[in-house]
């Protein structure tokens, strides 16, 4: 039987709806929007602008992002929204609206990070990075020589290594270190004294690589059989193992509730990569070291997937190892993405000369194509942060349109043409 029209819109609710952007910017959406009876606020949501829903707090059905717009996990800006003026009742997901109902969503949080209780010393780029992600920088009393300094501030670094990086080739680079390794020589010398002047309550360190930060070891010792603080150790070697040394950073802290979803955003930026279809998977060789040769495995391999391709020599299961040129010309990747170990993209073009020295350089698919990427291996491959998204995201826009792509931003990567 057909309901008549006049019953029909009889059946209909108009609800105004506000969506105000505040911190995030851009103009205010304000409309009146009409829905059937039994509608929620995120279907009257859902009229105006795009929203996403996750966990944020309580629920899969949490309102995570409205118009593009998602959390920041730095200042706790999240959206929160009104009825009639008040602050919502219950879960915008279940609240059914009335007729004439008033909905306002407000983008709002802090405006500076906040100070917090712990007093932490990181002696590792990641933890340093995830702690300025979730907004932990408060916390923050020293930094090693690699980290970045956090937004607006000046913090003492307290780890310091012989290895002249900036100045020395990869070639000097790996020989000086195999000699010092083989006598027993310390590569990393912490300032003692001054980590004890800032009582830390918390170390951050690695457990990866003895010669690419200070051991755990060497933190033990420093601290001396006095210390109080927690020594926080971490070892990723998966995409899944860095979301849970984010949320490990966040509880060290004290900014857990912070941290769970910047690593929940750091699992659904790669769920969204990963969900793209791609007709071709091209096959990647993605090289750390220059000279001599060193190829990415785990999760920059995982990267490498989750872009769309695969990976070359060395997977997913597969630590980073070094190889010869025989097993590169054995491969020969259709793209080759020179992503140096703790180097931007400046520093790392300083070496690719040792690449045109070899003659098999240049009988390769990849180089004879100019589908050769210097990428930004600091940001967006060694330093297992948060930072990786981007770095896969950047990888995924190459891969799948190698001829065309370009970078967003000078610093971002830079294609190497030919054989040169």
């Amino acid at each position: 039987m057909l309901v008549p029209l006049f019953l029909a819109a009889a059946q209909d609710l108009r609800v105004a709806l506000r969506i105000d952007f505040g911190s995030a910017g851009g103009t205010a959406l304000e409309r009146e929007v009409t829905l059937a009876r039994g509608s929620n606020v995120v279907d009257a949501t859902r009229r105006v602008a795009a929203v996403e829903q996750d966990w944020l707090c309580c629920s899969p059905d949490d309102v995570w992002s409205i118009g593009g717009v998602g959390p920041d996990t730095r200042l706790d800006r999240y959206w929160m929204w009104k009825l009639d003026g008040a602050l919502g009742p219950n879960f915008p997901a279940k609240h059914v609206l009335s007729d004439g109902a008033r909905v306002e969503w407000i983008y709002s949080g802090r405006s500076q990070p906040m100070k917090l209780e712990a007093r932490a010393v990181s002696l590792l780029p990641a933890a340093t990075q995830i702690a300025i992600a979730i907004g932990a920088e408060g916390a923050l009393v020293g930094i090693s020589h690699l980290c970045v300094q956090p937004p607006g501030g000046e913090l003492p670094r307290v780890l310091f290594t012989s290895v002249e990086s900036d100045l020395w080739s990869m070639g000097r680079i790996d020989a000086y270190l195999r000699e010092a390794v083989a006598r027993g020589e310390t590569l990393y010398r912490l300032d003692e004294e001054r980590i004890r002047a800032l009582e830390p309550t918390v170390v951050m360190s690695q457990g990866l690589c003895p010669v690419c930060a200070a051991t755990p070891q060497d933190v033990e010792r420093a601290l001396g059989s006095q210390a109080c603080a927690r020594l926080l150790v971490l070892t990723p070697r998966s995409l899944a193992d860095i979301a849970q040394n984010i949320r490990e950073v966040g509880v060290a802290l004290g900014r857990a509730s912070a941290a769970t979803i910047a690593a929940r955003e750091f699992e659904r930026r790669f769920e969204r990569l990963r969900a793209r279809p791609h007709a071709t998977r091209p096959r990647v060789l993605v090289l750390e070291w220059f000279d001599p040769l060193w190829v990415s495995g785990e999760w920059i391999a995982e990267m490498v997937e989750a872009a769309g391709g695969t990976p070359l020599v060395a997977g997913a299961a597969d630590p980073s190892k070094r190889v010869e040129w025989s097993a590169v010309r054995a491969a020969d990747p259709d793209v080759i993405v020179l992503a140096a170990c703790s180097m931007s993209v400046a520093r790392a073009e300083r070496e690719i000369a040792a690449f045109a020295a070899n003659p098999l350089w240049a009988e390769l698919r990849a180089v004879r194509a100019s589908r050769v990427f210097l990428m930004d291996g600091e940001r967006h491959f060694s330093t297992p942060g948060p930072d990786l998204a981007r770095g896969a995201e950047l990888l995924d826009a190459i891969l799948h349109a190698p001829d065309t792509a370009a970078p967003p931003a000078p610093d971002a990567w830079k294609r190497i043409c030919g054989a040169k």
